[in-house]
């Protein structure tokens, strides 16, 4: 259970939150909802790829009870159940007629994320989450299929994964691929594991066939099939919304004249990646 953020003021808008194992989240706000009881999601980057809506607008009623930590003020409740599609991306919580009305982070009860198993080959995975300027938001993915990162292994010189698939299977011929950020070159190692397990091990060097003269990222992907489609390998069903500086892997530093290092790491969007870089320029 996260604690909260800021401090309650008489005229601000504070939500407490509790997020479920099937993707729905309770909101219960305390302070003025304004003349028009209705909390509202708005994407931040505007209108999605997938052409739904960028905003969704739920409700305000009577909680019941007092919200968590609001003393005797009452609170006023909206539900976000998980059959409301809320498209992949960053949502920002407000209120008002016209949202314009920022929500400040409460109590964020997210325990029931934590090692969650999706019910359906669609994973939707929602986390309520303080923004750096203290604000409420929610991060969303929706991804169809899934490959989703477990047990990574740091070994002399490489790293071995293992995860689950989720609308999908491995299968004969099934392989992860190392693709270099903002280039053009991939190298593939073969998948162990079968169905919906999967398994391989990256070595390091393989990602060094170029001299490593500046910091790369390399995104890791599955193709569960010689004919299959990549699915990006991420971490998203537990309650971190960004791993960047929580989940941090043990560095390898590769021999011979032009010294390198490389280490796991996950991407701001919890996508999981390797990141390579001379040695010169390790902080």
């Amino acid at each position: 259970m996260s604690g909260q953020n800021g401090r309650r003021g008489a005229a601000e808008r504070v939500a407490d939150c509790i997020a479920d194992s099937a993707g729905g989240i309770t909101f219960d706000l305390a302070g003025a909802a304004g003349p028009a009881p209705v909390l509202v999601l708005r994407r931040r980057d505007g209108a999605p790829e997938d052409g739904t809506d960028h905003e969704v607008r739920l409700p305000l009623t009577g909680g019941g009870g007092d919200a968590p930590g609001a003393g005797a003020r009452p609170a006023l409740r909206a539900v976000l159940p998980s059959t409301v599609h809320l498209a992949e991306g960053y949502w920002d919580v407000r209120t008002g007629a016209d949202g314009e009305h920022a929500v400040r982070p409460g109590v964020r009860d997210v325990r029931a994320l934590v090692d969650r198993i999706p019910g359906s080959d669609r994973v939707a995975a929602r986390i309520p989450y303080p923004t750096g300027d203290g604000r409420l938001a929610v991060r969303s993915w929706v991804r169809t299929p899934h490959a989703e990162a477990g047990a990574i292994r740091c070994e002399r010189g490489a790293m071995t994964v293992g995860g689950v698939l989720y609308g999908a299977e491995a299968r004969p011929g099934a392989v992860a691929e190392a693709r270099l950020r903002g280039g053009g070159r991939v190298h593939r190692v073969p998948v162990t594991g079968r169905g919906t397990s999967f398994a391989f091990t990256l070595p390091y060097a393989l990602l060094t066939d170029v001299p490593v003269g500046r910091r790369q990222r390399w995104d890791l992907w599955l193709r569960p099939a010689p004919d299959a489609a990549g699915i990006r390998i991420s971490r998203i069903l537990d309650d971190i919304w960004d791993k960047r500086n929580i989940l941090v892997y043990p560095r390898f530093v590769g021999p011979g004249p032009e010294t390198w290092s490389a280490a796991p790491c996950y991407a701001a969007d919890n996508g999981l990646c390797v990141r390579l870089e001379p040695a010169p320029d390790m902080p």
